[in-house]
Parts: structure tokens; sequence; C-alpha cells
């Protein structure tokens, strides 16, 4: 026998969905806040006006579909009206979907925080450029089973294990040569690494051979030598081989978001 929900639960599940529960509850507002994941998805992916009222928000001018058919746990929008970005999946009814974000459900506190790369901060051309770059959406990790996200050490085999993910045909940096993997770790300074796009043939590359690129950056990154964390406020995310530090055997690799149109940074949580 099932029970019935309280009217309020039933509610809260029926508008769920919202911009505001994207930015509180999913991937990118818990990796980069909610103030510049906003800004970043809104105004510059999607290309909302920025305006002082805020209208995207008090006017619910974008309202992501949440677990739309066949894509669990996603936040996404159709592609049919946001054809300036490229599709990133397709819903178990056939219609091509833009995946925005990803719930995180029980991973609030194990998401690993980063400060969004801002390309010409502070000067006039800074979103104008980016609008013009066309950038592509998040690329998020699916797994054949509706999961989202691989442990670092098999994501750096993703390419040579079999089919692991969901669209492993899919070319989704396609048309770039390379492109810079960027972390902002926090207590550490930034960090970054050249990715090559393409395969020895001079051919687009694949997404496990992305994925497998990606997880090699990270890697590399936590390996390497680290002096000691420069803020103190953030112990908890501190890198190295202790018992309570983080290390590559701690790290999902979720995806990677396209910051600017030469330069991706990483999506990560804790295993």
């Amino acid at each position: 026998m099932c029970m019935a929900l309280h009217p309020d639960v039933e509610l809260s599940i029926l508008h769920f969905g919202r911009l505001t529960d994207m930015l509180s509850c999913g991937y990118l507002g818990q990796t980069f806040g909610p103030s510049e994941t906003k800004r970043y998805l809104c105004h510059i992916l999607l290309r909302f006006v920025e305006d002082e009222d805020d209208l995207v928000i008090s006017h619910e001018l974008l309202r992501p579909e949440y677990s739309y058919v066949g894509l669990p746990g996603s936040f996404s929008i159709p592609y049919s009206l946001y054809s300036h970005i490229r599709c990133n999946s397709v819903a178990e009814d056939g219609t091509f979907r833009i995946i925005l974000d990803y719930n995180i459900l029980h991973n609030a506190l194990r998401v690993v925080p980063q400060t969004l790369f801002a390309p010409y901060a502070g000067l006039p051309r800074s979103q104008a450029e980016l609008q013009n770059a066309s950038l592509a959406p998040p690329i998020f990790f699916i797994r054949l089973d509706n999961s989202v996200g691989l442990p670092l050490e098999t994501a750096k085999s993703a390419d040579a294990d079999g089919p692991l993910l969901r669209y492993s045909d899919w070319y989704p940096m396609a048309g770039k040569a390379s492109i810079k993997l960027r972390l902002s770790w926090y207590g550490y300074g930034p960090w970054q690494t050249q990715i090559q796009l393409r395969n020895r043939r001079r051919e687009p590359i694949k997404l496990p051979r992305l994925v497998q690129l990606v997880a090699s950056g990270v890697d590399r990154f936590l390996r390497q030598e680290h002096g000691p964390i420069t803020d103190d406020s953030f112990p908890q995310w501190k890198i190295g081989n202790g018992p309570y530090d983080i290390s590559p055997a701690s790290i999902v690799l979720v995806g990677v978001v396209a910051v600017s149109s030469g330069s991706i940074m990483p999506i990560m949580r804790l295993a």
C-alpha cells in the first residue's frame, strides 16, 4: 500500500526544478556558488539579459525541467528553444535536451568547491566576448545506469575499459584542437594544463577519451607537491597523504564546464 504524501510535500515536488532549486541543489551551484552559477548559466551560456530587476529569477524566465523522461536527476531544457547551444542529451521520448545540471542528492557536503574562472575579469568586454564564443553546455559523465560521475581511477582508463558511459560515441569538443583544463582548489593557487582534443589522425576525440584526459589532469594536480594550505578556513579540502587529506582515491569526476572558449573546469565530489 502506498502512503499518501503530505500536501506541502506534493506541492514542493510538483514545483521542484525551478531555477532557484537548480542553483541550490545542483552540482554547479555547489561548486561555484549560486550567484556565479546563475550568471554563467543564464547570462553567458543562455544569453538572458542581465538586469537590475533580475527578471530571469523574479519572472521565472528560465524554468528547467527536473528528471525529464529518461534523464533522472537532471535539470534540463529543450534544445529547440536554445538551439544556439550544442545539445548534450537525448531523452527517452527521442527529444533533444540540454542538461544544465544534476541534483546533488545526498552529496551536498561532498562537492568540491572552486572559484569560477572569469576571463577578462573586470573588463567591459568580458560578457560580450563570452556570449559570442558559443560555449558548450556542461558535459556530465553519465553512466549506463544513469548515475553521474566516475571514480578518478576508473575515469583514467575510461577509453580502454569498454563502454562505461552513455553517449560514448559523442564528440563533445569537436572543432577544437586543444583546451586548457583549469582548477581553482580552495586553499591553493590556480592550476592549469593543456589537453589535446584530437587524436594522432587529427580526428576529434570522443567522450571517453575526454574523460580520460580530464581525469589524468586532475590526478596529476592532486599528486604534485603542494605547499601548506593557504587558507585555514578550508582545512577539509587539504590535499595530501594524511588520514584526513584528499588524495586521488578520494575523488569522483562528475563532469566538466566550459568556462571560456578555450578553458574547461572539472566538477568533482568526494567518493
